[in-house]
């Protein structure tokens, strides 16, 4: 009975094939940038088909692994010679055909463009209707994730027997810990009466004052509102010699029907307001 191999594992060596190829084909890009444009785009079915080639010869052609599947400890069972060079032809040679040879065919016989495409888009349906029940078998199964591998018959197998696959949870808990602090902040703060909180600790420092009398202060060029620091817009005072904006004192009558001065602490009364 062969050893048992995890879904997960199989799945992230796969992925891990194909950033390795993303990431080469990329630095193959990057450097493209300093030629002339257009010298290195025409050639680039046959950079890309040498990539592969490349990774298959440092890794399947060497060995019986690819590299995702070494960064997991996998590996082949029932891998040979013949099926490596079969394991490359069929991962470089459909895709360089598409991109070279049928693409210039087209361009080059463009009277028979639709029934070629017709037979191009055929193909590629069929393949991907395989590619998809070949997942629904590995589901089930456990093991060929890859259509080339159910092809070829080869299976993943675990380098070493027994060994657990590691899971780190920690970016887990601090995506946990960063939403829960959001749903708290956008949740409770908008709860929190902030003008009521500034008036409490003020009052720890500013020795509150009751106002003498209600004598209506003078609007000048240059009177400020205490709350808002602008030239008082529909001016409102309420016993203090300070004038307010309308809407700075009505909000915050709103919240408590008393408050006090931000410039000399006298305590307001929403009673006492007044026009100037």
């Amino acid at each position: 009975m062969s050893a048992y191999v995890s879904r997960i594992n199989q799945v992230d060596a796969s992925q891990l094939d194909n950033e390795i190829y993303n990431i080469l084909r990329q630095q193959g890009m990057e450097i493209s940038k300093l030629c002339a444009p257009g010298v290195i785009g025409k050639w680039q079915p046959e950079i890309d088909a040498l990539i592969k080639i490349a990774i298959w010869n440092y890794s399947l052609k060497a060995g019986n692994s690819s590299f995702g599947q070494q960064l997991l400890n996998l590996h082949y069972d029932r891998y040979n010679e013949k099926k490596a060079i079969f394991y490359l032809i069929l991962s470089v040679v459909p895709k360089y055909l598409q991109q070279r040879i049928i693409d210039s065919w087209l361009i080059s016989n463009s009277g028979d463009y639709h029934r070629v495409k017709r037979f191009i888009d055929w193909v590629t349906t069929t393949t991907q209707l395989l590619a998809f029940t070949n997942i629904l078998l590995f589901l089930n199964q456990g093991n060929q994730p890859n259509l080339i591998e159910r092809i070829l018959g080869i299976y993943n197998q675990p380098t070493k027997s027994h060994r657990p696959r590691d899971i780190g949870y920690s970016y887990m808990t601090r995506e946990l810990l960063w939403h829960s602090f959001i749903e708290l902040f956008t949740i409770g703060l908008p709860m929190l009466n902030i003008h009521f909180i500034k008036q409490k600790i003020k009052r720890m420092w500013i020795r509150r004052r009751m106002a003498k009398g209600f004598i209506a202060p003078q609007m000048k060029i240059d009177t400020r509102c205490p709350e808002c620091d602008q030239s008082p817009n529909l001016p409102r005072h309420a016993g203090c010699e300070h004038i307010f904006c309308y809407y700075c004192m009505k909000a915050r009558f709103t919240i408590d029907n008393i408050f006090e001065c931000p410039a000399c602490g006298v305590e307001l009364h929403s009673v006492r307001m007044r026009t100037v």
